[in-house]
């Protein structure tokens, strides 16, 4: 899977790259809840481009914005670890999307739609991981059908989803 490429009913997803940071930026600014739970405080005005700079730094790295498919401005954001922890399995870093839009099936239209690309790319788990500092990401995930797979440090749990 060379780009990330998703396919649902509302969304589609266009690679975050430099050009596109400050479309990237506002996504995350739109999301202060979860910053100020994550965080402590809104989103770094650099925050953007360290993503983008990081995840070209990855070759197993892959950050998308979602955008509405009829087109407009992105609503959220994507931040996916091809083949991580380990081969066949892929871990989002982070499903964002702006708070205006939240509640209305958009991240479980995303999942679904990553599901379905990453089960046709060959791979067999899709993994989360939540700080407990942030219970309505928890919700969301377990509302979807993943399952708590464990704990790793610093109180965060991870979920997983078996794709085959």
């Amino acid at each position: 899977m060379d780009v990330l490429e998703l396919s649902s009913p509302r969304i589609r997803s266009l690679p975050a790259t430099r050009d596109r940071a400050a479309d990237l930026q506002a996504c995350l600014d739109g999301a202060p809840g979860y910053f100020a739970a994550v965080e402590g405080g809104p989103a770094s005005p650099d925050a953007a481009a360290r993503l983008v700079d990081e995840a070209e730094a990855d070759p197993a790295r892959r950050v998308a914005l979602l955008a509405p498919r009829g087109g407009g401005q992105p609503l959220g954001v994507l931040d996916l670890y091809l083949h991580h922890p380990e081969p066949g399995v892929a871990h989002v870093g982070l499903l964002l999307l702006r708070e205006a839009v939240q509640g209305h099936g958009l991240g479980r239209e995303v999942v679904e739609a990553l599901a379905r690309a990453l089960a046709a790319a060959g791979f067999a788990e899709l993994r989360a991981s939540v700080g407990d500092e942030n219970p309505a990401a928890r919700e969301f995930w377990e509302r979807i059908g993943f399952a708590p797979a464990g704990r790793l440090d610093g109180g965060v749990t991870l979920y997983a989803l078996r794709l085959d």
